[in-house]
């Protein structure tokens, strides 16, 4: 196979990559429509995306095939205690029962654990929990990713593509007349070669630009928004937000190492702590979880930024176990 041949085969797995990842996350009508028309433009993208679905199906089996061995170990056990034809139904019903909740134990431990396994799968380059990568492209632009973050990227002559899937990432862009796009669900970021951080939170994220310019646009609002550097903007679906003047210190301190916010939500800053630490931290309120706060902490002691807020805001920690802590007021 040429050179060439490989490429466009393998770009054709980056987007099939793309659509999928993109499927599993409520797409809206459009984009299930694009996707159809997608694979039905050409029989290898249809080979393409039915490689990635069985990859995944492959890859989600494990604790199934697990979960369906031990309910034939147990209703062998229950059904050799007893011959009772009443006795054997209803043991094996147990038996059922016990099965299931240890495969919705097996999922609530992958769920702590990695919750983020797909789209792991889905990615390039992934930095896990606790975690800081600077990963080099091809072009010569580098990518500081943050911890528990991931994206797909996709350079070709025409058009260099990272779509960040979540979490957080500074780029370095070499200047080159091919543009650059950052993509993320919530709307893009296009440069031609520039300095600047894109953070995703609930519902949207947040662009930094430290140099150079950006054009940010979503699907609510296709005219892009210009920023200058020392400027921040708030992106959604739904639109973009007027561009603000920050401290681009402060907005980048986590590359660091140090986490500074002001009039967070407390959701969003909670994520911060999570992903340096392992498992889950959830706020069951949305009352709570959309209080603003301010301050700092060293993302290296996850336990003290805890503590830190509680001091502040006044929530109760419970910790369930060493994967799951949950905020209350």
């Amino acid at each position: 196979m040429s050179t060439k041949a490989k490429l466009n085969d393998a770009a054709i797995r980056a987007e099939a990559r793309r659509w999928f990842l993109a499927m599993q996350n409520g797409p809206s009508r459009r984009q299930r429509a694009a996707c159809e028309t997608w694979r039905q433009a050409h029989p290898a993208h249809e080979e393409a995306w039915r490689a990635i679905e069985s990859v995944w199906l492959d890859t989600a089996a494990p604790g199934q095939k697990l979960a369906e061995k031990e309910a034939d170990v147990l209703s062998g056990y229950l059904a050799a205690m007893d011959n009772n034809r009443a006795r054997k139904v209803t043991r094996r019903r147990a038996g059922s029962a016990v099965a299931l909740s240890m495969m919705l134990l097996l999922l609530a431990g992958l769920w702590l654990q990695n919750p983020s396994w797909m789209q792991n799968f889905a990615a390039d380059q992934v930095a896990a929990k606790g975690e800081r990568r600077e990963v080099a492209l091809a072009d010569g632009s580098t990518v500081l990713l943050d911890a528990d973050s991931a994206f797909s990227v996709d350079l070709t002559a025409d058009l260099r593509r990272v779509q960040l899937l979540r979490g957080g990432a500074y780029f370095d862009v070499v200047p080159s007349k091919t543009p650059f796009v950052v993509e993320t669900p919530a709307g893009s970021v296009r440069v031609l070669g520039t300095q600047f951080d894109v953070r995703l939170q609930e519902g949207g994220g947040v662009v930094t630009l430290a140099r150079g310019s950006v054009a940010v646009s979503s699907e609510g609002q296709p005219q892009p928004t210009l920023i200058k550097p020392g400027q921040q903007v708030a992106f959604s679906p739904q639109g973009v937000a007027a561009p603000a003047s920050v401290n681009v210190q402060d907005a980048m301190a986590w590359h660091g190492g140090r986490y500074i916010f002001y009039r967070a939500r407390l959701g969003d800053v909670m994520r911060e702590v999570e992903r340096y630490r392992p498992g889950r931290v959830l706020i069951p309120s949305s009352a709570l979880a959309d209080q603003r706060v301010t301050g700092s902490f060293s993302l290296a002691d996850t336990d003290k930024a805890l503590d830190s807020l509680q001091a502040s805001v006044g929530f109760r920690l419970r910790k369930v176990t060493d994967y799951l802590v949950i905020v209350t007021q």
